[in-house]
């Protein structure tokens, strides 16, 4: 079944790579293939006299970002984010229209204490963290895998802009922006259908039905890959101790070898980053991600659980992480109208549930 599957969505995205320069060639006024490299070393940090200044809902007095945490697709939840945060009516998402953005910019002005500082194009359109593979462009998309970055590849033109001579391997202090990328697909729990005015069929003009498909943007950035972990109450084994003693025999190629003996740890509490340096950098490449979105105009962000996947990292600590760099002054004052994690959690493996108790309301 599992290898059934994988033939599947790699005929999937084998169709999306293929229908992607025509989608692209109808949209003219975008750039499906062009991403942007940043650098934390580089990006200056941002700037409080560019900030919008969005107010808190419930406290209009006073200037915040409101945080959600949704079991959802990352896409989905963007597509939805403008309707439900400003309550205009783009159920579906934003397109690449005038008409569809300019409700949402006008919303976003009653919202903000410093409206001239609002970009028009990207403040409307929601940006989306791709917990990107940093050695190959879309992950295993092409081969059917099921990470979070490969299910944004299934539906959207993505791909077409993580161009693998020009930015691979993402140096660990990078992410790539890419600023127009259309949705192509339903999610994958709705069968990746097309959406309207993918395939050129009769009827109404194609290029109108594609004028009206959602647009996002998306910022790359990798997780670390399968970092050292350990207990959070770890301790050395040793006389007496509730650890052990294994015996290791180091053989020399000749057919003897040597017994040597090793202190194993006894794993106590939550997993954590065994190496503070490990923790460091994930609190970088959050900056990134968020520097990178407000930098770009973007007001809406749909951020997840970074690394938490394929690469192993332990749920609590980045949760831990998101809650720090979040909480610091640089991304304070109202840069976004909200923020929402997407944690789709169909394994229940209790991801979900570690960020919307850390995370679910926080301002």
């Amino acid at each position: 079944a599992s290898q059934d599957r994988r033939k599947a969505l790699s005929t999937i995205a084998q169709e999306t790579k293929a229908l992607t320069p025509s989608v692209s060639a109808s949209l003219d006024h975008l750039n499906t293939t062009l991403a942007i490299s940043f650098s934390l070393d580089t990006l200056a940090p941002l700037s409080p006299t560019k900030c919008p200044g969005f107010a808190l809902a419930d406290a209009p007095d006073k200037l915040g970002t409101v945080i959600r945490v949704v079991d959802s697709d990352s896409f989905d939840a963007a597509l939805s984010m403008p309707s439900t945060v400003l309550r205009v009516p783009a159920p579906d998402g934003i397109s690449a229209t005038a008409d569809s953005s300019m409700a949402v910019l006008e919303a976003l002005k009653s919202h903000a204490r410093c409206p001239e500082n609002l970009n028009p194009t990207t403040a409307p359109r929601v940006a989306v963290l791709n917990m990107a593979s940093e050695k190959n462009p879309g992950g295993g998309w092409l081969g059917g895998s099921t990470a979070q970055e490969e299910a944004l590849c299934y539906r959207s033109t993505l791909a077409a802009s993580l161009n693998k001579a020009k930015f691979y391997p993402i140096a660990a202090h990078a992410g790539l922006y890419t600023r127009d990328v259309v949705v192509l697909r339903e999610e994958m729990g709705k069968g990746h259908g097309l959406l309207d005015g993918i395939k050129e069929e009769g009827g109404e003009d194609v290029g109108a039905k594609r004028a009206r498909l959602p647009v996002v943007s998306v910022v790359s950035v990798a997780g670390l890959r399968h970092p050292a972990v350990k207990g959070a109450g770890d301790i050395e084994a040793g006389e007496g101790s509730a650890g052990s003693e294994t015996t290791k025999r180091k053989w020399d190629g000749k057919g003897k070898g040597k017994e040597k003996k090793t202190k194993v740890k006894k794993s106590q509490g939550p997993l954590i980053f065994a190496n503070p340096s490990d923790r460091k950098l994930t609190k970088d490449k959050m900056r990134l991600c968020l520097r990178i979105a407000a930098n770009q105009g973007h007001t809406m962000v749909v951020l997840g659980a970074l690394g938490c996947g394929a690469f192993k990292n332990p749920p609590g600590e980045v949760v831990a992480c998101w809650s720090e760099v979040l909480s610091e002054s640089e991304f304070g004052g109202g840069w976004f109208a909200e923020i929402w994690f997407a944690v789709l959690d169909r394994r229940r493996e209790g991801n979900f549930e570690i960020f919307e108790t850390a995370l679910d309301g926080k301002v």
